[in-house]
């Protein structure tokens, strides 16, 4: 008996659709368990897909800390606190207003996306950010920024003594500026991650040293060639090894740019990188050297 040819395209391209689902769920599979463990949750396929199509994911810790905590609202910044931090909450809406001052400073006008901001334990922060020896953290997926205030210098923030007053103003308006850099990257239609470690912590180092001199004699260690703290683990490995601090070389970097380049250089570079696909090629584009020309040009600026 012969079978109608109609059926015999039905059952191959069955097949073939049978096929490509098979290889489709196998590899949402693994993309499921790749974001948990990079996130340290057990969320589900569904739970994955909402956080991509809403550009946002809230964490288990986060929901935790949002459920337990007290709330307010400013612009478009979700303030999540506990009531041990409720009197810092004016200084805290101060701070981000100075934040927001300075990164439009570098970056102009830019879309302001809701964000949550946390007052989390220190522990909890070095538990997310995957980071020792941290007092925030911002996740531009999670739209988290978290900030960590020790109870024994809440006092002395209050009462604006110089040196817990700084760190904890610093804090907030470094992180703040990693949330305007990112919309600014987003609104340049281009990709985090095309950009070096340094540059995006110089930005935040930058910011969060609002008015406050900095000598480059604080920083006791050799320079490293950029490339050297361009990517995250590179970055945070010399820092823990005690042969560099690269949050410093950061910001001096940056900041020797900013004053040599004027204040809408990190605005050209996001730009120009957009363009070439290439940080240091867009570094030298706009310099006119090669890097490590531009690498000893920034020691002798501060010599």
């Amino acid at each position: 008996m012969k079978v109608p040819k109609i059926r015999i395209w039905v059952i191959i391209s069955g097949i073939i659709v049978g096929f490509y689902l098979s290889r489709m769920v196998g590899m949402a599979k693994s993309f499921q368990g790749e974001f948990n463990e990079l996130t340290g949750e057990n969320a589900s396929l569904f739970v994955i897909a909402k956080s991509f199509v809403n550009q946002n994911f809230d964490s288990e810790l986060e929901k935790e800390y949002k459920t337990a905590g007290m709330n307010q609202q400013y612009k478009h910044i979700s303030i999540y606190y506990q009531e041990e931090d409720k009197e810092l909450i004016p200084l805290t809406i101060e701070t981000l207003k100075c934040a927001e001052d300075k990164s439009a400073e570098l970056f102009g006008s830019t879309k302001n996306v809701p964000i949550d901001m946390i007052f989390m334990s220190k522990e909890d922060i070095v538990q997310i950010s995957k980071i020792e020896d941290v007092s925030g953290y911002y996740s531009h997926f999670e739209k988290v920024l978290a900030v960590s205030v020790d109870p024994e210098y809440v006092e002395g923030i209050l009462q604006e003594l110089e040196t817990p007053l700084y760190f904890f103003q610093k804090s907030i308006l470094h992180e703040y500026a990693h949330y305007a850099t990112f919309n600014k990257i987003e609104k340049a239609e281009t990709f985090g991650d095309l950009f070096p470690t340094w540059f995006l912590e110089g930005i935040s180092e930058y910011v969060g040293n609002d008015k406050t001199e900095v000598g480059f004699d604080s920083n006791p260690y050799e320079a490293l060639p950029l490339k050297d703290i361009s990517w995250d683990n590179d970055f945070h490995e010399v820092r823990q090894s005690g042969i560099s601090e690269p949050y410093l070389q950061s910001y001096f970097t940056v900041n020797y740019l900013i004053q040599e380049y004027g204040i809408n250089v990190v605005d050209e570079l996001i730009y120009r990188t957009k363009e070439s696909e290439d940080f240091y090629e867009a570094l030298e584009q706009l310099t006119e050297k090669p890097v490590a020309v531009f690498e000893q040009d920034v020691i002798n600026y501060y010599k």
